[in-house]
């Protein structure tokens, strides 16, 4: 079992949510942009909330964060959901979350250090925008992070399945 303690009050439900982010159970949606991670049989997973319940200050901070566990595979996955014109700031969010939120580490720590397999930290933005390929390298270079995918979504297209791009 996944330990979010503290924060289990920030989970993603399959029904009754009361969070806004929330969508599902393992789905997030905001403004149009939508993003699930979708898990098979003998996997499990954990949708959290952090702008608004993990973290409630006005620092930078990024919308979500999935983990993810698949045989000895683990994963921490930050998700960011943006507006075309925002993308270079959820850079920023990200790279915040990973250096400077003690919430963030401490839940990946615990995740880590909880069971077999190794962690792997990855993040994702979600928006109806794009970037070419050198825009998205310079603000990689720029924040000291690397992005998995920028993801294109909006109201007409499918919901983008992370799953699929964590292997």
């Amino acid at each position: 079992m996944i330990n979010v303690a503290p924060f289990e009050h920030c989970l993603c439900q399959k029904m009754g949510n009361t969070l806004d982010l929330c969508d599902a159970v393992l789905t997030f949606c905001e403004k149009g942009k939508k993003v699930k991670l979708e898990i098979r049989q003998n996997e499990e997973a954990k949708a959290l909330v952090l702008d608004g319940c993990v973290f409630q200050d006005n620092e930078l901070k990024c919308d979500g964060l999935f983990l993810f566990r698949s045989g000895n595979k683990k994963f921490a996955v930050l998700v960011e959901l943006k507006g075309a014109h925002d993308i270079p700031h959820a850079f920023e969010q990200i790279a915040h979350v990973k250096r400077c939120r003690t919430e963030y580490r401490e839940m990946v720590e615990r995740f880590q250090s909880d069971g077999v397999g190794q962690l792997v930290e990855k993040a994702f933005i979600v928006s109806n925008g794009m970037l070419s390929k050198p825009e998205r390298e310079s603000l990689e270079n720029q924040h000291g992070i690397r992005v998995r995918e920028v993801l294109h979504c909006e109201a007409t297209t499918p919901v983008p399945d992370l799953r699929q791009y964590l292997f």
